[in-house]
C-alpha cells in the first residue's frame, strides 16, 4: 500500500505528466460533521453476548479538493473524533485521510484512498472489572497516555445538493490480515465553499 501512494505522489508531482499539480487547481474547502461508529457490529457490547450497535460518536473535519482531471479529485482531509470517555478511559483520535475521488456525474462521487489513524488512550490508573463472555475479566486502566497509529485502507459514497453532500465512509484495519481485520464506518454531512472565495 505504501509503495502505491509513493509512486502515486512521484506521478503528480512530475511536471509532464497530466496530473501535475499547481495551486489553481485546489477547488473547494469543505468542513465535515458526522458520526463515527467504530468496529460497529465486530465487537462484543453485553454480557449476553451482543455485537456493539450504533452508538453516537461525534466528529468534525475539514478537507480540500485539489482537482486531477474534470472527473477525478484528491481529496485530503483531517478530522477529529470527539473525545469519548468509557468505564474510566478516555479515547481522542485523530485522522489524516487521502482520498481519490471519481464523479460519475453532477450529483455522485466514489471515493477510494487511505488514512493514518492516530488514537490516544489515557487513564487515571487502577482497576476495572468489566464482563468478558460469560463471566468477568479484571482490566487495568492505563496511568498514562498510550498513542496507537494505524493505517486504513478506505471506500466512501458521497451524494451532492449544491455546496452539501451527504458521505458513507468505510475505514478497513489491517485490510490484508483476515483474522485481524475490523471496519469502522463514518456518516457525515458537509459543506463546501469555493476556495475562490477566500481570495
Amino acid at each position: 500500500m505504501k509503495k502505491i501512494l509513493i509512486a502515486i505522489l512521484i506521478l503528480s508531482f512530475n511536471g509532464n505528466n497530466a496530473f501535475a499539480f499547481g495551486l489553481k487547481s485546489f477547488d473547494k474547502l469543505n468542513l465535515q460533521i458526522g458520526t463515527w461508529m467504530e468496529n460497529y457490529q465486530q465487537v462484543q457490547g453485553t454480557q449476553d453476548g451482543d455485537k456493539n450497535g450504533f452508538q453516537f460518536a461525534p466528529y468534525i473535519g475539514v478537507g480540500l479538493e485539489y482537482k486531477l482531471k474534470p472527473q477525478y479529485l484528491l481529496t485530503p482531509e483531517i478530522g477529529y473524533i470527539i473525545q469519548r470517555t468509557s468505564d474510566e478511559i478516555k479515547k481522542n483520535q485523530f485522522f489524516l485521510r487521502a482520498d481519490f475521488a471519481y464523479l460519475p456525474n453532477d450529483w455522485l462521487r466514489l471515493k477510494v484512498g487511505s488514512s493514518l489513524m492516530i488514537l490516544m488512550i489515557s487513564g487515571d490508573g487502577g482497576e476495572d472489572t468489566l464482563p468478558n463472555g460469560n463471566s468477568t475479566e479484571t482490566y487495568y486502566i492505563p496511568e498514562e497516555r498510550r498513542t496507537a497509529y494505524n493505517q486504513t485502507l478506505d471506500f466512501g459514497l458521497e451524494v451532492f445538493n449544491d455546496n452539501m453532500s451527504a458521505r458513507f465512509q468505510s475505514f478497513i484495519y489491517a485490510w490484508n490480515e483476515s483474522e485481524e481485520r475490523l471496519i469502522s464506518y463514518a456518516l457525515s454531512y458537509n459543506y463546501f465553499i469555493p476556495i475562490k472565495d477566500f481570495l
